[in-house]
């Protein structure tokens, strides 16, 4: 808990243009020793003083970076949260925090709800250490992610954001249709011809410009596709001069994952279905109606409507709300102190301006949080005992028929493989539908190749068409591609399901199914249509109106204007009301189209790729039952703040509960790969439990030259094409290459960049499409040299070849698969590849084949330098176990493994490499060959030599 010396009834709001405060709370700015005392605003007052700049404490403060002290996130006052004079930021205080101090920009909003004042204390001051956990992690990777963009636009060359693929010049530009009501520009080389290596995909966020996007109005836009020639658009709004001139694209930072996260945080204190009392509150430092601004004294607002000795007193502004002004203070005197845990409620807001609208009432800003979530006891348990215990609750909201056939189905299969008739699923399958009927929360764990989009599908499919679930359900993922491979299964079994979201980002065989597609189809929709001509027809003739018939001129277009927006709400309800799923990605489930809907039950894949609070933006949408599901064996969360992935981001709440012992199921049958493949995965990452599928026969490797795949004595036969033939997998050792780093500092290796076009041609020689194979590598520097060498390679008119880093290839397939290492130093530094997860990852993608080309001295190395690599999520106090069993002499091809780990949670890190080196070696003849002679003295042909 908290050290609150200092801070529990003394410190103060501070921050803004003089705010002043009697007491602290985490959302408050002052001063303060306790754990989140933090320090002041610009000028603020508060408890521990006053000044320019934020006085250093030993706690957490909000301010526009992690500000440094001696706290676990630093103290000191980022001057974030409350402009001095004319709305600027102090600076930070500094200290041996996570991060120096920063100047006032970009803070988001945690604070309270009023709904916060009407929870228990108990439950109060759980959430209060939850959300105070949080809130400044989430910061941290906003800051970062907005530092990185700007600092590249500013700093790095032109040349360098083009070689990055984070630019691209000399564009023409013109426009083509449009796509559901916004406008298609088609952007492609002036001189034509093939575009060069960018990371423009469907669904970025972008910005286009002539020169410079930090100093011209850019128009911001969405990319719907691209070809190897040109890139397509979507915007609102088009240049007049599109088709004059060339053009610059960039990519642009997007923040509202982040907001989403501060207002999922938020509502862990709302109560979903409690009544918010009628009451009118005053907010700290909100300012009065515009007639009575001019009459408050330079320190602000009143007092707050919760000081005075109430639980909480919000923080307020010069704008309305937040903290201070969360952008650095673009207006007037910057924001208002918050208000005291048990003090005096805040004042501030100083005269931001002298006519202003008025503000929200407190209980209109808790009304656009979401209702909060039925399942935090299970958020909050004390200990892991306590969370498994309130997570193994019975379902609330499953008929007591399904609750007696899922206990009688919730048992450990004899043989997991085996289908269970009429349902189409293996017996581990329906062990975790039963499983997820069961219990309040569950965890299903799906390896790679188990099926887990095919068991979330039938298990709403169940719902909705055996048991007749009336409740809407939210089904929801961290990335588009898994929301898509969603929708696309409860379609195809005849389940009504709506797609929301941005439809670039939409899979285009599925957009049919989005909303805004729906909306186009709508039988109201010409009727709608109507009112927004009419309504524009009433805006034109404004203008000429005068007198007593212009102020009722403004009557009817306000009047017009809300039957407009009634009439659409009521279409967009009456669309998502009558589907049977909302399929969103977790981001878009914070989103206004959702804003009015409750779901009992959520349903969440890719759990174990979000972290924490980006998994809450679905369950705070009333969630009362739900299933996670997700792999906590394959990548984990990614962080753009290494600082806040070391502070506990980086920990999924998926893992973090698994290890807490909440009911789950792992799939143990995988259908992907060659057995082969799977063998060496399933011993060492999943103690041998994941199981196999399809027999070798069914995953035959493509007709090229592979090393057989020979028995080893003793194990009972082969697993390879069958009589001795070309087997799944090989290693190339390069043994000469050398890893380059580039002016980014991703590391790239040219010498092994050869031997995988040699390989790419090999195989194209074979008769391999294209499309069905893969090229994937952990390093960025690494997949733009490998896409510049490829450029010829693929024949005109063929497929692409797709090369990607190891992290956009999670949850995807190929039949074969080029896995480049890159690595290869005298220092046997391996980076990346420590992680067991991103290999687990790699070599689990293909069907039928494998090719890991890499530096095999570095890898066994550097595993052994490496040692045991646990991480401590610093939410717990435990770490990730870690062995450095590399014993395989008892690994068959059968996927068991004697002498191994059983557990998914202890898995080998260091020395992974070493092991699996050493199986690939095991077997006579090896499957180990080297660098390009001994590819062809395998008999390969066409290698067409290096580049």
């Amino acid at each position: 808990m908290w050290d609150h010396r200092g801070g529990y009834n003394g410190g103060g709001g501070g921050g803004g243009g003089g705010g002043r405060g009697g007491g602290r709370h985490w959302h408050q700015r002052g001063g303060g020793t306790g754990r989140y005392g933090g320090g002041h605003g610009g000028g603020g007052r508060g408890g521990g003083g006053q000044g320019p700049s934020g006085d250093s404490s030993s706690g957490v403060c909000y301010g526009g970076g992690y500000t440094s002290g001696r706290g676990v996130h630093g103290g000191g006052g980022g001057g974030g949260y409350g402009g001095g004079e004319g709305g600027r930021g102090g600076s930070g205080g500094s200290g041996a925090g996570v991060s120096s101090g920063g100047s006032g920009g970009g803070a988001l909003d945690f604070s309270p709800p009023p709904a916060a004042a009407r929870l228990p204390a108990d439950t109060r001051r759980a959430v209060d250490a939850y959300v105070g956990r949080f809130a400044p992690l989430v910061q941290m990777e906003l800051d970062e992610e907005r530092r990185q963009v700007e600092e590249r636009l500013r700093q790095w060359p032109l040349g360098r954001l083009r070689g990055e693929g984070l630019a691209l010049t000399e564009l023409r530009a013109a426009r083509r249709g449009a796509y559901l009501g916004k406008a298609v520009l088609r952007l492609a080389a002036a001189e034509g011809g093939e575009l060069p290596f960018h990371r423009f995909t469907s669904g970025t966020l972008v910005t286009l410009c002539r020169r410079n996007p930090l100093q011209e109005r850019c128009v911001e836009a969405l990319v719907l596709d691209r070809g190897r020639s040109e890139v397509r658009l979507v915007a609102d709004s088009v240049p007049a001069d599109l088709a004059e001139g060339l053009w610059r694209l960039d990519r642009g930072a997007n923040i509202t994952s982040y907001q989403r996260m501060a207002q999922a945080l938020q509502a862990l204190y709302k109560q979903p279905g409690a009544a918010v009392p009628g009451a009118a509150t005053a907010a700290a430092g909100a300012g009065a109606d515009d007639d009575e601004a001019d009459e408050e004294d330079e320190d602000g607002g009143d007092d707050g409507g919760y000081g005075g000795g109430q639980d909480a007193g919000p923080s307020g502004n010069g704008q309305g709300h937040g903290y201070g002004n969360a952008y650095g203070g673009y207006r007037g005197r910057g924001g208002g102190g918050g208000g005291g845990y048990r003090g005096r409620g805040g004042r501030g807001g100083g005269r931001g301006h002298k006519r202003r609208r008025r503000q929200q009432t407190e209980e209109e800003e808790e009304d656009n949080l979401p209702p909060g979530t039925h399942l935090l006891d299970v958020l909050l348990a004390p200990d892991a005992a306590a969370a498994a215990a309130a997570a193994a609750l019975p379902a609330p909201l499953v008929p007591d028929a399904a609750v007696d056939w899922a206990a009688a189905n919730d048992v450990a299969p004899r043989d997991p493989r085996e289908e269970v008739p009429g349902m189409g699923l293996n017996r581990s399958q329906v062990r975790a539908l039963a499983l997820a009927m069961r219990h309040r929360l569950v965890l299903l764990q799906g390896p790679p190749g188990t099926g887990k989009t095919t068991t979330i599908v039938q298990f709403i499919r169940f719902l909705k068409q055996e048991l007749r679930y009336p409740h809407p359900i939210l089904a929801a993922a961290q990335s588009n591609v898994a929301v898509d491979n969603l929708l696309e299964g409860l379609l195809g079994c005849g389940v009504g399901a709506v797609r929301t979201g941005q439809p670039v980002k939409v899979r285009e065989a599925l957009r049919d199914a989005t909303l805004d597609a729906r909306i186009l189809a709508h039988p109201a929709r010409p009727a709608i249509e109507e009112q927004q001509d009419a309504l524009r027809d009433l805006q034109r003739r404004l203008p000429s109106l005068r007198g007593r018939d212009r102020g009722l001129g403004h009557r009817d277009v306000a009047r017009a204007a809300a039957a407009l927006r009634q009439a659409r709400a009521a279409m967009m309800a009456d669309i998502l009301r009558g589907a049977d799923v909302i399929c969103s990605t977790c981001v878009g489930a914070g989103g206004d189209t959702l804003q009015d809907l409750s779901f009992g039950l959520v349903v969440l894949d890719e759990g174990s790729q979000c972290c924490e609070p980006e998994s809450l933006i679905p369950l705070v949408k009333a969630s009362r039952h739900a299933v996670l599901v997700g792999d906590h064996c394959q990548l984990p969360p990614v962080c753009q703040s290494e600082a806040a992935g070391r502070a506990g981001l980086s920990l999924s709440l998926f893992e973090r509960l698994m290890r807490a012992g909440v009911p789950a199921c792992m799939l143990q049958v995988q259908y992907r790969m060659h057995p082969a493949l799977s063998a060496f995965p399933s011993a060492r990452f999943y103690g041998g439990r994941l199981l196999d599928g399809v027999a070798p026969g069914q995953r035959p490797p493509p007709p090229f030259p592979m090393p057989p795949l020979r028995a080893q004595p003793g194990t009972g036969g082969g697993a390879g094409a069958g009589d001795g033939g070309g087997g799944p997998l090989m290693f190339v050792d390069v043994e000469d290459g050398r890893e380059e780093v580039s002016q980014g500092g991703s590391k790239s290796n040219r010498t092994e960049a050869g031997v995988v076009v040699a390989l790419v041609r090999g195989l194209l020689g074979a008769g391999v499409s294209p499309a069905d194979m893969g090229v994937v590598t952990p390093y960025l520097a690494q997949v733009q040299l490998l896409s510049s060498m490829l450029v010829g390679v693929v024949p005109a008119g063929a497929p692409a070849l797709e090369v990607s880093s190891v992290d956009g290839y999670q949850g995807r397939e190929k039949e074969v698969m080029i896995f480049s290492t890159v690595r290869a130093n005298a220092n046997a530094s391996l980076g990346f590849l420590e992680d067991w997860r991103r290999l687990n990852v790699a070599i689990t993608r293909p069907r039928r084949a494998l090719i890991i080309v890499g530096n095999a001295a570095t890898l066994r190395r550097g595993d052994a330098s490496s040692g045991a690599a646990g991480r401590s999520d610093g939410f717990s106090g435990s770490s990730s176990s870690v062995s450095n069993s590399s014993s395989l002499a008892g690994l068959g091809l059968n996927g068991t493994a004697a002498g191994l780990v059983d557990t998914a949670a202890a898995v080998g890190s260091g020395g992974h490499w070493a092991a699996y080196l050493s199986w690939l070696e095991w077997r006579p003849g090896g499957l180990v060959v080297r660098g390009l002679q001994g590819l062809e003295a395998l008999g390969w042909r066409g290698l067409g030599g290096r580049r």
